[in-house]
């Protein structure tokens, strides 16, 4: 997940570029006459300018939480890309791309520096309704009550050994969405 931290970067310094530009666009009306102060508060200001620039966090974030690139999942399970793409071939592995071409992993189905066991076993199921892995990631990291009171993932079940009972959850809620 750290390999994430060059991307932050980057969107950091594309920030810094931008608000050196703006200032200078307004310094160059204020040399011309211009005066600012009648916008009125400066934290409003930037509320208006930011939300008319139409950049939106995706909500799939909160839902999925943190992803690996492929590099970094390589490096936190120790294998080579070769060795990734057989585990999403083999429904060992969720891999999600996203609308502007990346590829992301999520971090959810990692656990002790190995893919959680069972996805195997479950993924298939899923697959045979929904052929969207966003859909699967969903499904496994939504926490839900349980019949305890307490609120629990089907991913927690699975890296607990419960690989029978997520997947007969797997084929009930198929089940549900085909009738």
């Amino acid at each position: 997940m750290s390999d994430f931290r060059p991307q932050v970067e980057a969107e950091a310094r594309a920030v810094d570029a931008l608000l050196g530009a703006i200032r200078e666009r307004l310094l160059g009306l204020v040399r011309d006459g211009a005066k600012v102060t009648v916008l009125g508060d400066s934290g409003s200001v930037a509320a208006d300018v930011v939300a008319r620039l139409g950049l939106v966090k995706s909500p799939w974030a909160d839902i999925v939480g943190p992803c690996f690139t492929s590099g970094g999942l390589q490096q936190e399970l120790g294998v080579g890309r070769a060795a990734i793409s057989k585990a999403v071939r083999e429904g060992r592995a969720i891999r999600l791309d996203t609308t502007d071409r990346r590829t992301l992993y999520p971090a959810f189905q990692v656990l002790n520096r190995a893919l959680v066991p069972g996805l195997r076993e479950v993924l298939p199921i899923l697959r045979s309704s929904v052929d969207d892995a966003w859909a699967w990631a969903q499904w496994l990291n939504t926490p839900m009550l349980s019949d305890g009171g307490r609120t629990e993932r089907y991913i927690d079940r699975l890296a607990a050994g419960d690989v029978a009972g997520v997947a007969a959850a797997a084929r009930h809620v198929v089940a549900a969405q085909r009738t």
